[in-house]
């Protein structure tokens, strides 16, 4: 039978494993109330600096040993000193991002389509050419309704020189000067409509969607294009009514999208819905949203907005607080040691 290595041998061995005391890693942010100590820890401090607990017999504070072991060395820890400086209390929500100005152009008159210069993703300015309809029943129109305009304007001349010799009546008077309107209507019409084959943009934008194709035959309130203003995009959130007091134009704020995970967009209030949504008892706010040419429309984005500012606050990381202990406590470097020391918490 082979001897077994005995049971206080295997103890020994295993009570050799180094104590190491527990001092709080550091990232994030949290502050804490300036009734709090504000003063700034003793001892070393600094990004990177290392701060050595030792307790009775060489061992950190608040752990025992069995009798006889002799002490271990400190474990090294990070040190980081506390700052001030402001931070804001936010009202969390969600919202999806929108456009201020997106429309769908459509076609006024009809025939086919001649020149087509817009894509998809072009970016357009006022007034620029996006299609071209064949203009050439609506150029014989507005050449036909010239020549009329003419003969009616000679017809009136007539009729005035009548009329004031006293040759002709009143009534044939007013008939030469009834045509001589509705011939310059008819022109204003035949040019509007020869106008109407030129398409441009609205506005400064994207063409998000082209919706014919070249040589397609259009009719009248045909849809041709949608136009998409990026800058600036909206966001409409909806803020419960018991915070109403804390509204107000022009607050700031900021959002954050899955796309660009690691980057604050900046936004602000732009609008305040003057009534309260009897069925949700919510209040819809319209904030203005700086794309940075980044983001779009339709995009899911967290909104934070700032509904206060502790101004000169004193700031820690939030990783900072100790887990181990029934009141909200961190742990500072005094003379070489790990001190516990109890803090009230403010804005996160």
């Amino acid at each position: 039978v082979r001897r077994c290595e005995p049971l206080s041998r295997m103890l020994k061995r295993d009570m050799q494993l180094k104590y190491a005391f527990f001092v709080v890693a550091l990232s994030g942010s949290l502050i804490l109330s300036s009734s709090c100590r504000s003063e700034s820890p003793e001892g070393p401090s600094g990004e990177g600096a290392h701060a050595e607990a030792k307790g009775r017999g060489g061992r950190p504070p608040g752990r025992g040993g069995p009798s006889g072991e002799k002490g271990v060395a400190a474990v090294p820890v990070e040190v980081v000193a506390v700052a001030r400086r402001s931070v804001s209390a936010f009202l969390e929500t969600n919202g999806v991002l929108e456009a201020e100005h997106d429309v769908n152009i459509v076609a006024r008159t009809q025939g086919p389509v001649v020149e087509l210069v817009a894509e998809e993703g072009m970016r357009v300015e006022q007034g620029q050419l996006l299609l071209r309809i064949d203009d050439t029943e609506r150029r014989a129109d507005v050449e036909i309704a010239k020549v009329e305009l003419g003969d009616a304007s000679r017809t009136y001349a007539r009729a005035k020189a009548a009329r004031e010799n006293e040759i002709i009546s009143e009534e044939v008077y007013d008939e030469a000067l009834t045509a001589l309107e509705s011939a310059k209507a008819r022109l204003a019409g035949a040019q509007i409509l020869y106008d109407y084959t030129r398409v441009v943009a609205p506005f400064d934008g994207i063409v998000v969607d082209r919706l014919v194709k070249l040589a397609e035959n259009l009719t009248s309130n045909q849809n041709l294009f949608r136009i998409t203003d990026f800058d600036p995009l909206l966001c409409k959130i909806q803020v419960p009514e018991k915070e109403l007091s804390r509204l107000r134009q022009d607050q700031k704020a900021y959002i954050n999208v899955e796309a660009w995970p690691d980057e604050r967009f900046e936004a602000k209030v732009l609008r305040i819905s003057p009534i309260v949504d009897a069925t949700t008892g919510t209040i819809r706010v319209t904030l203005e949203v700086c794309t940075k040419e980044k983001l779009s429309p339709g995009m899911f984005a967290s909104v934070y907005l700032e509904t206060d500012t502790h101004e000169n606050a004193l700031v820690i990381p939030k990783s900072g607080l100790s887990l181990e202990s029934l009141s909200d406590s961190v742990f500072v470097v005094k003379e070489g040691q790990a001190e516990r020391r109890n803090v009230e918490l403010g804005y996160e």
